[in-house]
This record gives structure tokens, C-alpha cells and sequence, in this order.
């Protein structure tokens, strides 16, 4: 795989990136940073790659728009993150789409060639997966990889706010040493692998919703994630989404794959694993999130991870 980027005043080709096959290397992972100054901008680049899987940090700070030229003569499974700025991108075989600060994409093809044009500053997060990285999980039966197969766009939409931002501030924050900040590194793209898989399989289930429905459901994700202390009952949420409760029920547990109170009960636990880790009181964790009575919460918290919450201070340790 290579990446030209390309100024859009001179045509000129000014930075190529090459990376071994399939990104295999002779270590747990390699690690490379680039940085590139032209009369456009700069460029900085941070990535890692090991068997497989290929992680970007890219970020281009523009004094003119800039045309990126993207090249890979085998199969690629990509997952973008705009995370500041905008872009277009114009890939062989789907249709031009637009990137704002807070979008993500994820689209497979058996060979790319796709121009990115950036109009202003931007700051990417990128994964390039392989097809024998993506096949070893999946078969080439299941999602029919073919090589004459087009470019097929898998999951798109709104990642701020969500898991899939969590996982990546986990990624790039990751400083373990040796095999296992490999291990740790491929089990997160896994997870947002597995994540952007479901947004595709619940696309199929809400097409009986329209976008007005989809948006309201978004809107009672986000009111539960605001209000963990004092949670909304179902007929306050459907109130203030302007759902009714069939819809709202039905099109939740489509759409985020749990029922609304089993939302609230895994982001009650997922906040409190952390602020565990941060050796705050089992008591004040409970508050925190929403219970009253500790030992109620102390019963949720085994339920979920299978031990007690006094129990991660030290694990942590």
C-alpha cells in the first residue's frame, strides 16, 4: 500500500508512504512518523502497523486545499474518523462522500484508488485492514470478498459520543510495552471492527423507521448517557423524544442492539469500572451512578464483570 499526497495548485507529487505486505514485520509492531512542509501546508503522519492491520494518525495543516492521491493494488478494509476539518473523498465505485468533523466511514474494495480532497485543516484517524486479516474473523463466504468484487461501503455516520470515540483515545493513548501493547492494540481494533459491524447489521433492522424516528432514537441514547444519576422512565424518554413507546422499545433495541434500560445498566457499569480504577469508594462510585443502596450496585457490578467492585483498585495496582 502507498499513500502520494499531491499539492492541488502544482500537481506535483511530494510525499509517497510505502508499507510491507499484508504490513507484516519482523516485531510485534513497527512504528514511523512523518512529517512533510510544502508551500501548501504541512503534513504530519504517525503510524503503527503490525500483521494485518495498519493504524493512522494523519493531521494536514493547510494554507491552500490539498488533493490526496490513495493507492493499494490488494483487497483493503478501511475505517475512517474525521476528527477535526472536513473532506471529500471520491472512491472508484461509490459515490463521492463528505466527511465533517465527527464522521466516520467504513468501506471495503479489492483494490483502491481514491482521492481525498481536503479544503481546509484536518486531523484523521485511520485502520487499514487487510483481507487476511478481515478473512481469518469473517470467511471469504460471509461477507463474499471477492476480487472482482466493487467497493462496498459497510457503516457510516456520527462517532462523537459514543464508543467508538472511546476506543479510539484508547488506542492512540496506548504506551504498554512490547507484545502487549500489540495484544491490547489489536483486541481495540477488533473492538471497533465488531462495533461498526452491528451498525451495518441494524441498518437492515430499522429500515421501518425513517430518519425523523432514527434521530429521536439518537437523541434518547444521548438523554440516557446524560442522566445516569437520575434516569428518565420510558414514558418520560418517549415524552421528550416525541416517540411513542412502541417505537421507542422496538427501534432502541434495533438500532443499539440493547433494550433502553439495559443501555443504562451497561454505561452505569462501564463508568464505573473506571472511576474504580481511579480508587474512588465503592459508596461514592454507587452515587455517582445512580444507585442508591451501594450493596444494589455492589450485586450489578459482580453480575456484569464477574467480581466485586472493591476488587479493581487492586486489580488495577
Amino acid at each position: 500500500m502507498h499513500l502520494t499526497f499531491i499539492s492541488s495548485s502544482s500537481a506535483e507529487k511530494k510525499l509517497d508512504l510505502s508499507y510491507p505486505i499484508d504490513f507484516a514485520g519482523s516485531v510485534h509492531f513497527e512504528e514511523r512518523k512523518t512529517e512533510l512542509s510544502e508551500s501548501w501546508g504541512k503534513f504530519k503522519a504517525k503510524e503503527l502497523w503490525f500483521e494485518g492491520a495498519c493504524i493512522i494518525q494523519s493531521e494536514a495543516i493547510l494554507k491552500e486545499p490539498c488533493t490526496v492521491n490513495i493507492g493499494c493494488n490488494s483487497f483493503c478494509w478501511l475505517m475512517n474518523f474525521m476528527q477535526t476539518g472536513q473532506l471529500t473523498l471520491q472512491l472508484e465505485n461509490i459515490k463521492t462522500i463528505q466527511l465533517n468533523e465527527g464522521d466516520q466511514h467504513t468501506f471495503y474494495t479489492p483494490a483502491l484508488n481514491a482521492e481525498w480532497v481536503l479544503t481546509r485543516s484536518a486531523r484523521m484517524f485511520t485502520i487499514c485492514l487487510t483481507r487476511k486479516f478481515i478473512s481469518k474473523l469473517m470467511g471469504n463466504d460471509t461477507i463474499k470478498l471477492s476480487l472482482n468484487e466493487n467497493a462496498k461501503l459497510i457503516a457510516t455516520g456520527n462517532y462523537k459520543h459514543t464508543r467508538l470515540q472511546a476506543v479510539i483515545q484508547e488506542i492512540t493513548e496506548a504506551a504498554q510495552p512490547g507484545v502487549i501493547r500489540r495484544i491490547y492494540l489489536e483486541s481495540k481494533v477488533l473492538e471497533l471492527l465488531s462495533i461498526q459491524m452491528h451498525q451495518a447489521d441494524t441498518k437492515a433492522a430499522t429500515k421501518g423507521f425513517s430518519k425523523d424516528d432514527v434521530a429521536r432514537l439518537q437523541e434518547a441514547k444521548q438523554i440516557i448517557a446524560q442522566n445516569l444519576q437520575t434516569p428518565c422512565s420510558l414514558i418520560e424518554l418517549a415524552r421528550k423524544t416525541g416517540l411513542n413507546d412502541f417505537k421507542l422499545k422496538k427501534g432502541f433495541k434495533a438500532l443499539f442492539g440493547h433494550t433502553v434500560f439495559g443501555y443504562l445498566y451497561e454505561l452505569r457499569m462501564d463508568n464505573a469500572y473506571r472511576l474504580l480504577q481511579d480508587s474512588k469508594a465503592v459508596s461514592e462510585v454507587a452515587e455517582i451512578i445512580g444507585y442508591k443502596n451501594p450493596h444494589h450496585f455492589t450485586a450489578a457490578f459482580k453480575k456484569k464483570f464477574g467480581f466485586l467492585p472493591s476488587q479493581v483498585a487492586k486489580m488495577a495496582g
